[in-house]
């Protein structure tokens, strides 16, 4: 034979097989790698705060009359210090006898301890602390391999029922012994057996598995900057760091959204299939996929910003898995292609848009081979759908409070023919009761009849507690414990002379929405507090290499933006942008090496769009509902975030901001008592009444006559 490797073909394969196994095993190596590189970050975390703790903060815990001795003048000068030298050398400090030292030691040790249990990983791309840099190589050589080992078991097992049966028979042809005394026949066998080894060597199936080991080998080996790599895909990165942290009891109470014990336990018990999944689930969203299909129909109102998609997504990935082939969602026509995305990125199954002048063609389509089918508000009142999809998917389900309403019906229509259906809020209680038990009734109706006003008057655990059946609610604090800092801020600004003209103006004609843009002068206008302010901002978070996303209701006011803020300016993203530009415009944003403002309609951009990359969010006026102004701040603090974000609300001092705002508090706190888990102000009847804003939250024309007044207009 002229390939010296061929000589003994039964060894190759043996050291391919060995090969194989290793490559298979390497993602446990790696698993292994990671638990211990958790462990030494939580342990760096949890001693950098008893670095700082001095050893006199201990008294509090210490049995009474424990003496510390002269301590402040020796090295064991921290907690820290304490935690980790031992009884005897705390008894050579003098002033401190055995007894006391014992207990100064044990009270250092047990307050690492407790420090320790309660520290999570947080990654810090701005320090780029050693420990944490090889936590994340093992973090995203774990990801390669994951991904590029699948398959390989089977085709080495088929491997092996080619090559098992010539093995034995290989390997007598290599000793000279059994040449000697092994009869003819059986020296026959042996070449054939060696010929045939040789032949299957030389197969494209075995030069297939030697590059697809030689893959997972590389895939394991560090590639690039891991930091740079954790910035672009955050949240993936910090779902698959979840596997390897553990919750307590009340984070895990968190995490299954306090539904209670019996639900939570019915819903476990579904063992979900991830076989069509690409990405990694964290333990809440697995929860929430679980929920969804042990529940059969329900609601997922998880705060903006958890990933609603990709839950939803895991379900019909299950269910594809058990035979199903037949998904629908139903959205607004802005995140349409968001969707699409959303699907290619996290399954393997495939997305059509059954929208636009294709919907006829792209419907029938979806009808033959299956798939996830995204259509619109609009659009699902003129589809005609033969199929029974196995899982209706509705977002921004409230769209449809008002049953009403066409979208309502229609939307109510699918989900009473479908198998199972979920529909996705972040803000399902908004103005009032009556409206969040609709979406209830759209999928329980029987739990809708259980759900009374008066259920807030005993706190939002009881309201829970009645709409759990069919309602599963996280928020981000109790589930995203690594999600960057949210600061919130309110920047009143006193209004200029030009303002307050403009202002008065608007007053005088009853002119509301002239009075909510007059604190921003017009092309060629004059000056103008709040845009001042804006630029004020924009410069600041640009020198600090921050990205930015200006919101505000009229266009009329972002045009002002583009004018006036330097540097480079994203849009006018607004209502005209269709969905593939309105993306296109925040792929743009995103990619733009530098600092960068993207300006955005608030209605059109606070909803469905990923935009992380940014980090200060700038709402130019107050809004009348909570919802529009959490969502649009969503955009950006939301996983896969990885640096503060802050938050700008830009509001003028005697003007109709300050009505709005008090408005807009109102709304919030009536939302906390409901969606949240807090509890109800206390026989607070405007709390729980279904015409609360009747007398709460005056409208518009209210407003006008309360300025005129104060103006000395009226």
């Amino acid at each position: 034979m002229s390939d010296p490797e061929l000589e003994r073909p039964s060894e190759m394969f043996d050291a391919l097989f060995a090969e194989g196994e290793a490559a298979t095993q390497a993602a446990v190596s790696l698993r292994a790698s990671i638990r211990g590189s958790v462990h030494a970050v939580l342990d760096a975390q949890a001693d950098d705060i008893l670095r700082k703790a001095p050893a006199a903060g201990l008294k509090q815990s210490l049995p009474r009359g424990t003496r510390l001795g002269s301590l402040e003048q020796t090295r064991l000068r921290t907690v820290l210090d304490l935690a980790k030298s031992s009884p005897a050398e705390i008894g050579a400090v003098p002033g401190i006898g055995p007894q006391s030292a014992q207990a100064i030691h044990d009270a250092a040790v047990a307050q690492r301890k407790r420090i320790r249990a309660g520290e999570r990983v947080r990654l810090d791309p701005q320090r780029k602390p050693k420990l944490e840099a090889q936590l994340l190589e093992s973090l995203t050589a774990l990801r390669r391999v994951e991904r590029e080992v699948q398959g390989l078991p089977v085709e080495i097992a088929h491997l092996r029922t080619l090559v098992d049966p010539w093995q034995s028979a290989a390997s007598r042809s290599y000793s000279w012994i059994s040449r000697i005394f092994t009869s003819r026949a059986k020296k026959l066998e042996s070449q054939k057996a060696v010929y045939q080894l040789n032949a299957v060597a030389k197969s494209p199936e075995t030069q297939s598995i030697r590059e697809h080991i030689a893959r997972i080998v590389a895939a394991g080996s560090p590639a690039g900057n891991v930091w740079t790599e954790y910035e672009r895909d955050a949240a993936s990165l910090n779902a698959l760091l979840s596997q390897f942290t553990s919750l307590g009891a009340a984070e895990v109470d968190a995490s299954h959204g306090f539904v209670g014990s019996t639900i939570a336990s019915e819903t476990q018990k579904v063992v979900l299939d991830r076989t069509h999944l690409r990405s990694y689930l964290r333990a809440y969203q697995a929860f929430g996929a679980q929920y969804i299909l042990s529940r059969g129909k329900a609601i997922l109102g998880d705060e903006m910003g958890l990933g609603k998609t990709i839950q939803a997504l895991a379900v019909a990935a299950h269910l594809a898995a058990k035979g199903d082939k037949h998904f629908l969602v139903v959205c607004p026509a802005s995140v349409l292609i968001n969707w699409s995305i959303e699907t290619r990125k996290h399954t393997k199954l495939r997305p059509l848009q059954l929208h636009g002048a294709e919907r006829e063609s792209a419907t029938q389509d979806w009808i033959r081979q299956g798939g996830v089918a995204i259509t619109t508000f609009n659009t699902l009142q003129r589809l005609d759908i033969s199929v029974t999809p196995a899982l209706v998917v509705i977002d921004e389900a409230h769209y449809i409070k008002n049953k009403a309403a066409q979208r309502s019906i229609a939307s109510h229509k699918l989900i009473g023919k479908s198998k199972r259906a979920v529909l996705l809020s972040g803000t399902p209680m908004e103005n009032r009761v009556v409206e969040f038990r609709n979406l209830v009734e759209y999928v329980q109706p029987d739990t809708a009849r259980r759900i009374n006003a008066s259920d807030g008057l005993g706190g939002g655990d009881l309201f829970r507690k009645t709409v759990a059946p069919a309602y599963l609610r996280r928020n981000q604090v109790d589930v995203l414990k690594e999600l960057p800092e949210l600061i919130e801020v309110e920047d009143w600004v006193q209004p200029t002379a030009d303002d307050n003209s403009r202002y008065r103006d608007a007053v005088a004609s009853r002119n509301f929405m002239a009075m909510r843009q007059s604190a921003y002068a017009g092309s060629g206008q004059t000056k103008s507090a709040k845009m001042e302010r804006l630029r004020e901002i924009v410069e600041e978070a640009e020198d600090n290499g921050a990205k930015i996303i200006v919101f505000s209701f009229f266009k009329s006011v972002l045009d002002a933006v583009r004018r006036e803020v330097p540097g480079v300016v994203f849009g006018p993203l607004t209502g005209a942008t269709s969905s593939t530009q309105r993306q296109q415009m925040v792929d743009d944003f995103t990619s733009h090496n530098g600092r960068a403002v993207l300006v955005s309609q608030i209605e059109a951009g606070g909803v469905g769009l990923n935009i992380q990359a940014a980090s200060v969010v700038i709402l130019t006026e107050p809004q009348w509902k909570p919802s529009t102004e959490v969502q649009a701040i969503a955009r950006a603090h939301r996983m896969g975030q990885i640096r503060t974000v802050q938050v700008h609300r830009l509001l003028a001092k005697d003007t109709v901001d300050e009505r709005m705002r008090e408005v807009l508090e109102r709304k919030t706190q009536l939302f906390d008592e409901y969606a949240r888990r807090s509890q109800a102000k206390e026989a607070d009847r405007a709390s729980v009444d279904d015409g609360w804003d009747q007398g709460v939250a005056p409208a518009e024309n209210s407003i006008i006559e309360l300025e005129r007044k104060r103006l000395g207009l009226a």
